[in-house]
């Protein structure tokens, strides 16, 4: 008999939505930077003036407020990821606990006399059904669970980078 194998790509609900609005405010922040480093060349040599630090605290302040946005997003996309994780875990156990009935029942219908082999069928068909039920579910949680590391891990760096502009606002002394 062939073995067929089974390759699963999980994405968690969702995800490809909070993936595009990512690349959006990456997209919003790079423009930014970019803007920040016109002013710093606009003002090379006068870097202290009252127009080059309000020039600059401006796009410092866009810069901060679209980092938000994206801490923001990246912690609804963790959130999103992490009840797509318990769900998975929910139907892990349950289908546990199917598989446990199921051996039980088969056990003790073992321990009984006569005809038993239509009974024993239904079990066993029943027992397996749980076993794909488990193999589908645990495949699904670890999906989750890699992604739910995926997301916390963006969650972290974009918010050091949040803190880094809100340091760089201060340095900046914008507003005055």
């Amino acid at each position: 008999m062939a073995t067929r194998t089974i390759s699963t790509k999980l994405a968690v609900e969702g995800e490809a939505a909070y993936k595009a609005s990512l690349k959006n405010i990456n997209s919003e922040l790079g423009t930014l930077k970019s803007e920040l480093k016109l002013v710093e060349s606009e003002f090379a040599g006068q870097a202290n003036s009252y127009e080059a630090l309000s020039a600059k605290g401006e796009v410092l302040s866009k810069m901060y407020d679209a980092q938000e946005g994206k801490v923001s997003k990246l912690k609804e996309a963790l959130e999103n990821a992490r009840k797509a994780q318990q769900t998975y875990t929910d139907r892990v156990s349950e289908a546990q606990k199917n598989i446990e009935r199921c051996e039980a029942a088969l056990a003790a219908l073992g321990e009984q006399s006569g005809d038993t082999s239509e009974e024993q069928a239904r079990l066993t068909a029943e027992l397996e059904s749980y076993k794909r039920e488990l193999s589908e579910a645990e495949s699904y949680q670890e999906a989750a669970t890699r992604s739910v590391n995926s997301w916390q891990s963006q969650v972290n760096s974009a918010q050091a980078e949040l803190n880094k502009l809100g340091s760089d606002i201060d340095k900046n002394g914008y507003p005055f």
